[in-house]
């Protein structure tokens, strides 16, 4: 990942949620340059907010304003079938919108980053979203700790690192 991601950075349902669960999607948006979504990450948080995720309004609140939703074609070719048989929707959507727009995926799904891999398209996930914030200077190396822990004790996140300065070198 360079400095700054100028492109645009398509998140997923899960890097939205543990941002929005640690109450920092105002970090995440001051990071990136351009945060997108796509409709079926939309209609993903709302169905976890109807299943009492509280936290995920906070995600919700943010789209449309300082996160732009993408109008996403619906290609019917061989790619988008691929795509669609072996991810998720809103992981699927993300890709996609990745692919169409020149942009970066954010995401933590391992299936759906090996998949972006397959088609040269850039991945970032949660954490290293931190760190671009912590070089960045936008985020101290405390709040993103913080996050880190956040998301690993109380919403049960998988991270390879216990803390962020272990990526940091």
């Amino acid at each position: 990942m360079s400095e700054a991601l100028t492109q645009p950075v398509v998140l997923d349902a899960t890097v939205l949620s543990n941002f929005a669960s640690s109450s920092t999607i105002g970090h995440l948006v001051a990071i990136l340059d351009h945060p997108v979504a796509v409709p079926a990450v939309r209609k993903e948080l709302e169905r976890g907010c109807e299943q009492k995720y509280e936290f995920l309004t906070n995600a919700l609140d943010h789209l449309g304003d300082d996160i732009d939703l993408l109008d996403v074609n619906h290609r019917e070719d061989n790619i988008a079938s691929e795509i669609h048989r072996r991810l998720d929707e809103g992981e699927a959507e993300s890709l996609l919108g990745a692919i169409e727009y020149g942009g970066i995926l954010a995401t933590d799904d391992l299936a759906a980053r090996r998949l972006a891999a397959d088609y040269d398209v850039r991945v970032t996930g949660s954490v290293g979203i931190l760190v671009l914030g912590v070089r960045a200077g936008v985020i101290t190396i405390d709040t993103a700790n913080e996050c880190l822990a956040v998301w690993k004790e109380v919403r049960g996140y998988y991270a390879p690192v216990d803390r962020v300065q272990e990526i940091l070198g």
